[in-house]
């Protein structure tokens, strides 16, 4: 259950995001979104929640953006996990970074998702999400198992960076492939609370 400041936030965070839709709109109108978006969220928006660029590495998947009831803005990014593998990396959706990260920042992760068809034999869908460098030693700011409900949730995750994380060597992994499943992923929101920031009255209880 998430506290009222964490509702409230996302509220308008899908008001502000389904008001602007990226294919009809130009530039300029896209920019004050985004800044009106960036004002009521915690900290700084280091995102583009407008221009996420999906992709999903590895075989015996399929992906594909489709229409889903009950996800922001009505569309979603789908992945099916056709068989499960070694490590649940080897099927893994991966969103370069485009802001870089400092040493002592924290940092808070918001993301909707849902687990469409969870494994046969199982309620839940089975992932695992980190913002990780891309370069050995593949260091994490944090990285959280999750089950995944069938139903459009918004969840969260937050860490403290522990060296500085530059963007080109950066991602937002999403790692899919512990289960025969298929997972959808909405609107996402990647937020620098700055070295001093508080995190804890954002994520519910």
């Amino acid at each position: 259950m998430f506290d009222r400041i964490f509702i409230s936030f996302s509220a308008v965070a899908i008001l502000l995001l389904t008001a602007v839709c990226p294919s009809h709109a130009d530039d300029a109108a896209i920019e004050q979104a985004l800044a009106a978006l960036d004002a009521q969220l915690p900290g700084k928006l280091i995102n583009n929640p407008y221009d996420i660029k999906w992709r999903t590495d590895g075989s015996d998947k399929k992906d594909a953006v489709v229409k889903s009831e009950g996800a922001p803005g009505g569309t979603a990014y789908q992945v099916r996990v056709k068989k499960t593998k070694k490590n649940p990396w080897d099927t893994a959706t991966r969103i370069p970074m485009t802001e870089s990260i400092a040493k002592g920042d924290v940092i808070l992760l918001s993301y909707w998702a849902r687990a469409a068809k969870p494994q046969k034999g199982r309620e839940t869908g089975d992932i695992s999400v980190n913002i990780q460098r891309n370069i050995e030693p593949y260091d994490s700011i944090f990285e959280e198992r999750v089950a995944l409900g069938k139903e459009w949730k918004l969840y969260n995750a937050t860490g403290k960076a522990k060296r500085d994380y530059a963007a080109d060597k950066t991602q937002l992994n999403f790692n899919l492939a512990r289960a025969k499943q298929t997972v959808q992923f909405g609107q996402f929101y990647i937020m620098n609370l700055g070295p001093n920031g508080d995190a804890s009255k954002y994520m519910g209880e």
